[in-house]
Order: structure tokens, then sequence, then C-alpha cells
């Protein structure tokens, strides 16, 4: 506190500002992280439940266990149920639609966390210039550099630089994770969708289904 109250106000608000964007940060993290736990289901466990009620002819069945769980992918399977008495082509072009609705909703406030991340550096540039121009004036005020005059000049601009860029990594480190993971949810989604499909089609002509096409493959994890 006593080396704060050294500080220029403009750093001391540059300081403030960092701050801010290492709580958003946090917040945007909590709350993707919770959810993805409250909207992200194992596919495997939902595709295998969804082919069991298919290959036993209970659309209506598979399309009510989808609709009561909820979640992203729940919400895929079941527009394509809701069209199973529709060509192909209308459950095909509703899935996807449905895929790039979810795809959104895993992203959401994800750009708060890139914009941080870029601005962050910028923030705590202008904090290294603030604390700069703090030691020249102090240098001017006192006409002479000992380290007493110039020390907490200098020490308002590390701290400002160091600030800036433990923010921005933070925030990097954070926007590449929920990059990769909305990647790989979407992912997952297409092929269940795209098993789904297959599915079907294959009920609606009556014929059993084979066994990979019931079970998720360990490579779509």
């Amino acid at each position: 506190m006593a080396m704060l109250s050294e500080y220029s106000a403009v750093g001391i608000a540059t300081l403030v500002l960092l701050l801010i964007c290492s709580v958003v940060i946090m917040a945007v993290v909590f709350e993707r992280l919770f959810f993805y736990k409250q909207n992200v289901i194992d596919p495997e466990w939902l595709h295998s439940n969804v082919a069991f009620f298919l290959n036993s002819g209970k659309v209506e069945e598979a399309t009510h266990f989808v609709v009561q769980l909820g979640g992203l992918l729940p919400r895929v399977y079941e527009v394509g149920l809701q069209r199973y008495h529709l060509p192909q082509d209308a459950s095909d072009i509703a899935m996807g639609n449905s895929i790039s609705a979810q795809r959104l909703l895993l992203e959401r406030f994800l750009p708060v966390i890139g914009t941080i991340a870029v601005i962050a550096p910028f923030i705590g540039l202008f904090g290294t210039v603030v604390g700069i121009m703090h030691t020249f004036s102090a240098v001017a005020e006192k006409g002479q550099a000992g380290v007493a005059v110039v020390a907490a000049g200098v020490a308002e601009a590390l701290v400002a630089t160091a600030a800036g860029l433990m923010v921005a990594i933070a925030a990097v480190v954070f926007f590449n994770y929920f990059k990769a993971r909305v990647s790989a949810t979407v992912s997952q989604m297409v092929g269940a969708a795209g098993r789904l499909s297959e599915m079907m089609e294959l009920a609606r002509e009556g014929k059993p289904f084979p066994a990979d096409l019931i079970t998720f493959s360990s490579t779509q994890h």
C-alpha cells in the first residue's frame, strides 16, 4: 500500500483496469465451465440409448427421451427425430442448422476473453509509459536522478508491464482451451448427427443396424 501511494493516478487506474480484466476472465471461465457441465452430454451414452429405441421402432420414445434430457447434442437429435417421417434431406438440413446454433452457444463470451488477450499487453504498455513519465516528472521536480527519486516511477512501469502480461497470458491460455473444447464438441455433434441420419434411414427401411453404428468408436472422442 505504501508503494501504491507513490503511484500516479493514471498508473493506479491502469492497474485497476487490468484487475477488472482479470475478474472478467475468471467470470467467463467459471460461467463456461458450468455451461459445459450442464449441457455437454456423453455422446456415446446418448447415441446408444437412441439407437436402442430406433432399432426397436420406437421413434416417439426416442424423441421424448432426448427432449427430456436437454443439452446441446440432444437438441440436435431432437430436430432430426422430429423429422423422421419427412425426406432424409429435411432432417439432415435441420440437424446441420441445429449444430450451427449449438456452436454459437458453445462460443458465447469467448470473444470477450480473446479481446482481453489482445488488449491487456497494450494496457500494460500504457502503464509502462505512464510510469516512465512519472519518473521523468520526479527527476524534473527534484532536480536530480537518484535512486529514491526514480524508484517509484520505474516500479510503477514494471508492475504495469508485468500485470498486463500476466492477464494476457491467462486470457490466451483459457481462450485456446475453450476454442479447442468447442471444436472437439462440434466435431462430436457432426459425427453423431451423421450416425443418427444413417440409423433413421435404416429404420425407415426396416433394416437392422450394423454393430458399429450403434456405438461410438473411441476415435470419435
